[in-house]
């Protein structure tokens, strides 16, 4: 009896502890999101106001810099959604999306920043609508099509296939970098959870991305998947219903 009020006590502890440490996640992330975002509008404005001076080198210097602010801001972020997820209250918009032009504006985008790595896309099939929210299943793609560009440094090319059914759209992203162990493959998709061995602590991040992109997956009732194979790299295939139920 007494073992079993140890019990109940001690995961009534556990439980307290990981409320509050998402409260603090998502309090941190919002105090911080404020003071990063105003330091990035400062920087654009530096960058333009010293480009119609013509100084040499500015533009270069402060391009790194706001490379790397959006670095810190996309954290920031994470951690914010994060604990909204922890919460339940991460908001989700229902009206049709034409996926096909959503992945062309996150490349566009990436394009700009990621000049290692050409995107290649591929459609086929009938258009890519579907219903869903714009903006997240926008930050899904960006966060699967940076992971791949991060893990694979000594590529030069990720390639992104569309193929889109009466019933469904199938998305998926391959890069040819750092495989999976097979063991890690369901795990990698967890809270904090990050498939690298110790020699390759050098890549960025805090297992969040992921954990993410398969949470927006599960709210639109789709799946989420990875094939790896030594020395190939790695293709995560996400299949998502075209219609709300």
């Amino acid at each position: 009896m007494l073992q079993g009020i140890g019990f109940v006590l001690d995961n009534s502890a556990r439980k307290e502890l990981e409320q509050r440490k998402d409260h603090f996640l998502g309090m941190a992330s919002h105090e911080l999101k404020t003071p990063i975002t105003s330091l990035k509008l400062q920087t654009q404005l530096l960058r333009k106001q010293l480009a119609k001076q013509d100084i040499h080198n500015v533009d270069t210097a402060l391009s790194r810099m706001e490379s790397q602010l959006n670095t810190v801001i996309r954290l920031v972020e994470e951690l914010l959604d994060l604990s909204k997820i922890q919460a339940g209250k991460l908001e989700y918009a229902q009206e049709t999306v034409n996926l096909g032009d959503v992945l062309q504006e996150v490349v566009e985008i990436v394009q700009q920043t990621q000049t290692t790595h050409t995107i290649a896309v591929e459609h086929a099939g009938h258009p890519p609508f579907l219903v869903g929210d714009k903006a997240r299943l926008g930050q899904m793609l960006l966060n699967l099509i940076s992971n791949a560009i991060k893990y694979s440094p000594e590529a030069d090319r990720v390639e992104v296939d569309i193929k889109t059914s009466e019933e469904v759209v199938t998305l998926s992203v391959r890069d040819y970098g750092i495989s999976i162990p097979r063991e890690q493959r369901e795990k990698i998709f967890e809270r904090f959870y990050r498939a690298v061995a110790p020699h390759q602590r050098a890549f960025p991040g805090l297992g969040m991305g992921l954990y993410i992109v398969s949470e927006i997956v599960k709210h639109h009732r789709g799946t989420i998947t990875v094939e790896s194979e030594r020395g190939k790299g790695s293709t995560f295939h996400v299949t998502l219903p075209r219609k709300s139920p």
